[in-house]
């Protein structure tokens, strides 16, 4: 049930609290502001507490049944990697790929591989603690973050194609234009504060280096074997908890938002504007609560009975690329304790949504019809009697050595050259 009525009251009343803000002392305006929202949010609570209780019940559900298990084993691994000192070996190895591609040091592949094969916000946890260990700098991390936290493999196989979409043959395209996007926003961040000077220190790739760093990673992981999964776990923990609470926040405002009907005004008033383009409400409104979190936008985008499958899928693609506000509070959450900004990392989340669902839109131009023809949830490969689920978890891991084989592949292919790699010694020299 809906209440277009107090959503207008609402947006009414906080119209007229900015103006008579303004007209006071506009510089009380954004101390004002919050407190304000506060306010009206506590209200919604009280007046639709049924719909609030019953949406925080199913964030915590979410948490604990979904989100939890998946991501709290690959927090415990990321972070026994970085203490063992294994990301800088992979830094030295990669330093010849990562830097000309994407202006970041090696050890920025390991938040790129487990941020396309983990999921939110996997990329953002590994670069915040590689910026508290000082292997990169704060500029090589704003570049990092900006394409290094994505959704993974088996949300947008599993979730999306299979339990949203009931086409699991639609998980590889929105897969690959998820990754290609990440990419192009990873080349384009290489620009970013290119007049900056301040660099991570330069690693070589020699024999040399690599035998030291194999010494630490021997010290490290023989030493104090306890106290290093032990500080793994109560960190991982930590995260997982405020993740958790974001996922529950989020899930009340939402619902809130549509039970008061504001999503449903703002959705009749672009649509409004929109409908000579040939807009479609339901994707409207899809992409208004993708905007602030990615689950519900892309179900809404999976269920639109009047929109194409090539809008359904552009649409839900930007939203995979955006992630949502809700991801974006945990990220901003994680790297509070950082010098790093997250204004370039905001930008490259919505360059990445627009050319995510520039690549889909193209990709269903060009090969949809191949796609149009829905199959059972369940057609994927049943691997000794396995569920779907467990079958794109193995999948997840499985793109995670695809990933890392390519990387090394790539710099296999570097090394061998000597005058490539000659030329960008000399290169890396000179900056």
């Amino acid at each position: 049930m809906r209440y277009p009525a107090f959503a207008i009251i609402l947006l009414i009343s906080l119209i007229l609290l900015i103006c008579r803000l303004k007209q006071t002392a506009a510089v009380h305006l954004k101390a004002y502001f919050l407190p304000a929202l506060t306010v009206m949010f506590l209200l919604c609570l009280i007046i639709f507490s049924d719909t609030a209780v019953k949406s925080a019940s199913k964030g915590i559900e979410l948490w604990l049944n979904i989100v939890f298990p998946s991501l709290f084993p690959f927090f415990v691994g990321s972070e026994l990697l970085n203490k063992t000192g294994l990301v800088k070996t992979a830094g030295t190895l990669l330093e010849p790929v990562m830097r000309p591609i994407f202006n970041v040091p090696g050890c920025g592949s390991f938040p790129f591989a487990m941020g396309i094969t983990s999921g939110y916000p996997i990329g953002a946890k590994i670069t915040a603690d590689m910026r508290g260990q000082e292997l990169i700098t704060k500029t090589e991390a704003e570049r990092l973050l900006a394409f290094t936290n994505n959704s993974g493999p088996l949300f947008i196989m599993g979730a999306v194609s299979v339990g949203m979409y009931n086409m699991p043959q639609i998980g590889i395209l929105l897969l690959l234009c998820h990754v290609l996007s990440c990419i192009t926003v990873g080349a384009a961040f290489r620009f970013y504060k290119r007049h900056d000077k301040s660099r991570s220190k330069k690693i070589k790739p020699s024999v040399k280096s690599l035998k030291a760093n194999t010494q630490d990673i021997r010290k490290t992981s023989l030493g104090n074997v306890g106290s290093l999964l032990g500080d793994a776990v109560k960190s991982s923990v930590q995260s997982m908890l405020a993740i958790g609470g974001f996922i529950i926040l989020f899930s009340v405002i939402i619902s809130l938002l549509m039970e008061t009907g504001i999503i449903a005004t703002l959705t009749d008033i672009i649509y409004s504007i929109a409908s000579p383009l040939g807009a479609d409400k339901d994707i409207i409104k899809s992409a208004l609560c993708g905007f602030f979190e990615i689950t519900t936008g892309a179900n809404i985008a999976s269920k639109s009975q009047s929109a194409s499958l090539v809008q359904q899928l552009t649409v839900t693609s930007i939203i995979i690329g955006w992630a949502g506000l809700s991801v974006h509070s945990q990220v901003i959450s994680i790297i509070s304790n950082t010098d790093i900004s997250a204004v370039p990392y905001l930008l490259g989340k919505l360059v990445q949504g627009i050319v995510s669902g520039i690549y889909t839109y193209a990709c269903m131009k060009i090969a949809g019809h191949s796609l149009m023809r829905a199959e059972p949830a369940f057609s994927a490969p049943d691997i000794l009697g396995c569920p779907t689920w467990q079958y794109y978890l193995g999948s997840s891991c499985k793109y995670l050595v695809i990933s890392i084989a390519v990387l090394l592949a790539f710099t296999a292919v570097v090394r061998v050259l000597p005058p490539i790699y000659r030329k960008f010694n000399l290169n890396h020299k000179n900056l």
